[in-house]
């Protein structure tokens, strides 16, 4: 494990294994730094990181060049709030409200995984996030299953921080996910030493408590520990629905999430909100922008009939915004680009045209999709010295064929879909090379995984 800074250290760790030296030739680089600096030329990438950018760069002895000509180049998405282990449920909680789906579907699906089942789970949405040019992920865990979840995203060579989901206790939660705090904490701390830093510093290790009703008073207080003597930062639900925060109400004698976490000294933790679409501005003055995030889950929350987050307002407070797709069974996709596309729009909706631009959007899943995971010192931009973690899109594309004058990243946010990703990097290394799987077999994970998830669904009991 690292003691130091979690960003420095990642930084460092990044270069333990280097990968082979790596040149793409000939792209338009969309930095998205502090300028949203524009470069036509090249990028090139040795130990892991970037080297340099510029035009006809010299490619180092034995490099490998990528073309990327008639291409954008930009730094891989970054999706903050994921359940990579609910990848086999997808169009299995049709129709549902929340709790009603948490308690009816979701839980009994969680609870039947094993870590086979979890591990192929794991590499299916892997294998889609690659594909559509993510390159990190914030995952919330399972509880069964988990090792296999934490051995599938190192496999899968993606950057990621995850960890167990977290449960003790609430109504509905079946008893193969509700375990005894502190053998909870014991577990999330086994963990923890054990993947924290695991594939050569790609995987960080975080707390995933569940949400305010899963979790008893004296499991929220370890977490709190926990994250303050370890350094570990919390990600939890909060504030996705009416209904959960009327029954957070209801068991924390009135207070909702945001007073709850203040009361029990959860806000002076490194604390990442997923969804947070009922963050109002009373509760805005609570939340340090040094300490606090917000995950912004547009499709998720529109499905489940969540209701739409304030994300210019959060972003007008300072908060950093992050952007995820959530879970394939309350999105059906794990598509990045479908989110920050839906993400501006529904802005326009409440505040009008131009409320959140294409860099806006762009920025949600790239550099302030870091600065929300406390990565900005290692990705999200495309400057020397950060981990070679890049996307390159194809712009030979109908919907990214455009006028000169077109700001290339309302082109790409607005238009852009997986079907233009040529090249992703992680780490310097190509996983995706013009549009396929470089390491993995995807054949063999859908083959795999679908005999998995027969397995889970016979051991879940559900009638479906």
């Amino acid at each position: 494990m690292n003691d130091g800074d979690p960003a420095l250290s990642a930084v460092a760790a990044c270069t333990a294994d280097p990968a082979g030296a790596v040149l793409l030739r000939g792209g338009t680089v969309l930095t998205l730094d502090a300028a949203a600096t524009v470069i036509r030329g090249d990028v090139l990438i040795a130990d892991g990181r970037i080297a340099a950018i510029g035009p006809a760069l010299a490619a180092l002895p034995g490099a490998r060049v990528l073309d990327a000509a008639d291409s954008f180049i930009l730094p891989g998405l970054i999706q903050g709030h994921v359940h990579l282990g609910q990848t086999f449920f997808r169009g299995l909680a049709e129709g549902r409200r929340l709790l009603a789906w948490l308690r009816e579907r979701i839980w009994p699906l969680e609870a039947a995984h094993d870590d086979e089942s979890a591990y192929w789970c794991t590499m299916l949405g892997a294998a889609e996030c690659l594909l559509g040019g993510t390159t990190t992920v914030q995952d919330i865990g399972l509880g069964p299953g988990v090792r296999g979840l934490l051995d599938a995203l190192v496999d899968s060579r993606l950057r990621a921080l995850a960890g167990q989901c977290l449960m003790d206790s609430g109504e509905g939660l079946p008893a193969g996910l509700a375990g005894d705090t502190d053998a909870v904490l014991a577990a999330t701390v086994a963990l923890g030493e054990r993947y924290d830093g695991a594939g050569h510093g790609r995987l960080r290790y975080l707390l995933n408590p569940r949400f305010i009703l899963t979790c008893s008073d004296a499991l929220w207080q370890g977490i709190r520990e926990l994250a303050l003597g370890r350094g570990w930062a919390v990600h939890t639900h909060a504030l996705e629905q009416q209904e959960e925060t009327a029954a957070v109400r209801a068991t924390r004698q009135g207070r909702d999430e945001i007073e709850y976490f203040a009361d029990t000294g959860l806000l002076a933790t490194q604390l990442r909100l997923a969804h947070g679409v009922w963050i109002s501005e009373a509760h805005l003055p609570r939340l340090d922008p040094r300490r606090v995030s917000v995950v912004h889950c547009p499709s998720s929350n529109l499905k489940l009939g969540s209701g739409v987050a304030d994300v210019v307002a959060l972003r007008r407070a300072g908060l950093a915004v992050g952007i995820g797709a959530d879970g394939a069974p309350c999105n059906n996709r794990l598509d990045a680009f479908a989110e920050l596309r839906l993400a501006a729009l529904l802005q326009m909706l409440r505040h009008g045209p131009g409320a959140l631009s294409g860099l806006d959007a762009l920025r949600l899943a790239t550099s302030e999709g870091a600065r929300a995971l406390g990565l900005e010192a290692l990705v999200g931009t495309v400057e020397v010295g950060k981990a070679a973690d890049l996307l390159v899109l194809s712009r030979c594309q109908p919907e990214l064929t455009a006028a000169a004058a077109v700001d290339p990243h309302d082109l790409i946010a607005f238009g852009a879909s997986r079907t233009a990703v040529r090249h992703v990097l992680v780490a310097g290394e190509p996983l995706v090379e013009e549009g396929r799987l470089t390491h993995l077999d995807l054949g063999e994970i859908c083959r795999r995984a679908g005999q998995a998830l027969a397995q889970l669904l016979v051991r879940s009991g559900l009638s479906l």
